[in-house]
């Protein structure tokens, strides 16, 4: 199979069995955290995942003022390493019955600072083995397709142990899957290179480190709808789905973890699916990429609180995930072919901003709208406002 093909390189193949394990770990902490969340403090559970949020958009402006003088290999493995040890204490809490919300908001802080600091440098270890542009595409696809994996994979665990392990143990499968992650990197990078780049020193610097994504994507037309779809996109994905839903399915459902889990595994199904598809499929207009993703999207989310049974429930997600692999694959591929080397992990961050200050405002705004609306119509009005986006995409295509 095609996809598969990068795996024949062990440093590839260790990283991305690296992140395998690590991203559907996270599937485990990201039910968690809402579910323990709303447990102890109801509608304004959204507060905590917000202040993750704001934390990981802090950690993307501010962080490579730091860590691009580090070597990236390094860099992964130390925040892999930090994150199970903070998870290893929820976890340990949670057993011990002293969690309590304001442990679950810093610890998960914490651990969004760190992931600010991993995501970038793979981005820069990946364009650093892989140098020819016409294999990156394909490698990028292998490397989407385990986020989309772990949406199966985690979601479908969820459903098969919640009746078994309890939900604050979520936070040890998370923190194991976070540790082979960094054996895994340890293994894939040994004897390979990946150092820091030459960023200079003094105020230029730091200014140029934080400064550096906005100056490269100035009058990049692409970019800007890129962006701004994005920021729409995720306060959708954060409001409506990652928060919304739960609480709906809480309000509806005789079996709301399980249906979520089940859910969330539909929406995994999705995002494989186009992945697959279009990790064969170079995108030679990113912008058509992006505006299908935001028709997908919006429409798939506003169908999801109508689904009338569990079946169309998980057809509506799986429709809604078709955006992920278009919208990453064509952000991937602009970055990565329009921008040089030394501006790549800079111009991610910019684009981490945009989806970690949309989850921010996202999960803000839903407690407030939630109580003054209800779940279905805000949840609804989330999904029409992504698909307004998209329609407004088709003029900048056409153009």
């Amino acid at each position: 199979m095609f996809l598969l093909k990068p795996l024949a390189n062990r440093p590839i193949a260790c990283l991305w069995g690296a992140q395998l394990l690590s991203a559907t770990g996270a599937e485990f902490y990201m039910v968690a955290v809402i579910w323990l969340a709303s447990a102890f403090i109801g509608n304004d559970a959204g507060y905590v995942p917000a202040m993750q949020s704001a934390a990981l958009l802090a950690g993307s402006i501010f962080g490579g003022v730091i860590t691009d003088r580090w070597p990236y290999g390094a860099t992964m493995i130390g925040s892999n390493l930090v994150r199970a040890g903070l998870l290893m204490v929820l976890s340990t809490a949670s057993a011990l019955g002293l969690m309590s919300i304001w442990l679950l908001a810093i610890t998960a802080v914490l651990i969004a600072v760190a992931t600010a600091v991993h995501d970038p440098a793979l981005q820069v270890a990946i364009h650093i083995l892989v140098p020819e542009q016409a294999k990156r595409h394909t490698v990028n696809g292998l490397f989407d397709a385990t986020r989309r994996m772990a949406r199966i994979l985690g979601p479908s665990l969820i459903a098969l142990v919640s009746g078994i392990v309890p939900v604050g143990q979520f936070f040890a499968v998370t923190a194991a899957g976070f540790l082979c992650s960094a054996i895994g990197v340890q293994a894939g990078l040994k004897g390979t290179a990946i150092p820091a780049p030459a960023t200079g020193g003094g105020l230029p610097a730091v200014v140029d480190t934080m400064m550096g994504g906005i100056r490269a994507v100035r009058g990049h037309a692409v970019m800007y709808y890129g962006l701004g779809a994005g920021l729409v996109g995720n306060i959708a994905w954060a409001m409506a789905v990652l928060l919304g839903m739960v609480f709906h399915l809480r309000a509806t459902s005789a079996e709301p973890l399980t249906d979520y889990g089940l859910m969330m595994t539909a929406y995994g199904v999705g995002n494989l699916a186009a992945n697959l598809v279009l990790s064969g499929m170079r995108p030679r207009r990113p912008i058509v990429w992006l505006v299908i993703s935001k028709l997908t999207f919006g429409l798939g989310v506003l169908l999801m609180p109508l689904a009338p049974d569990r079946a169309w429930l998980m057809a509506f997600a799986a429709f809604a995930a078709v955006n992920g692999p278009f919208e990453f694959l064509a952000m991937l591929h602009i970055i990565q072919h329009d921008f040089p080397p030394r501006r790549i992990a800079q111009v991610f961050r910019l684009q981490m901003c945009a989806t970690f200050g949309g989850t921010l405002l996202g999960y803000l705004a839903a407690p407030v709208l939630f109580d003054a609306f209800g779940f279905v119509p805000v949840i609804a009005a989330a999904g029409a406002l992504t698909l307004a986006t998209g329609i407004g995409g088709l003029f900048l295509v056409f153009r």
